[in-house]
């Protein structure tokens, strides 16, 4: 027997899971939920790869920051599909991850019940080595000394 699914070990932004299981919960109409955060899991994954068979052009930002180890089952053709397009990109699993989720997040929110989009950390800016992040009075009061 060939197993219908393929279990994928993600490494994901902190809440990043959290907002996924939110929206599955939001966009679900059955009584049974069970199924749901997969069904939702791989409608992101697969807009992805459509997009990108497409030929769409998709930014991949560079993920950062603390993560978690989050454990998700999709169909094996997706991950098929989701391997030749990481391979072809020479892109890590991570990135395509976040990539495909945030897009999916942006548009979901508020389509089942108004619900207003939630705030999450996005793709952290790389500052300069010599900028001084400290607040300008602190700054200030160094200089005084």
């Amino acid at each position: 027997m060939i197993p219908s699914a393929e279990k994928l070990g993600l490494f994901l932004p902190e809440g990043l899971h959290q907002d996924m299981l939110d929206t599955a919960e939001r966009l679900n109409t059955r009584k049974n939920p069970r199924g749901c955060v997969r069904l939702i899991y791989e409608r992101a994954f697969r807009e992805l790869v459509e997009a990108l068979d497409s030929g769409e052009t998709v930014t991949f930002p560079a993920v950062r920051g603390a993560k978690d180890r989050v454990s998700v089952r999709l169909s094996k053709p997706l991950c098929l599909r989701i391997r030749r397009q990481t391979d072809a990109l020479n892109l890590k699993l991570t990135d395509f991850a976040f990539t495909a989720i945030d897009r999916f997040l942006q548009t979901t929110q508020g389509d089942a019940h108004d619900a207003p989009r939630q705030d999450r950390p996005g793709p952290r800016q790389d500052r300069p080595r010599g900028e001084d992040d400290r607040p300008a009075f602190e700054a200030e009061g160094q200089a005084r000394r």
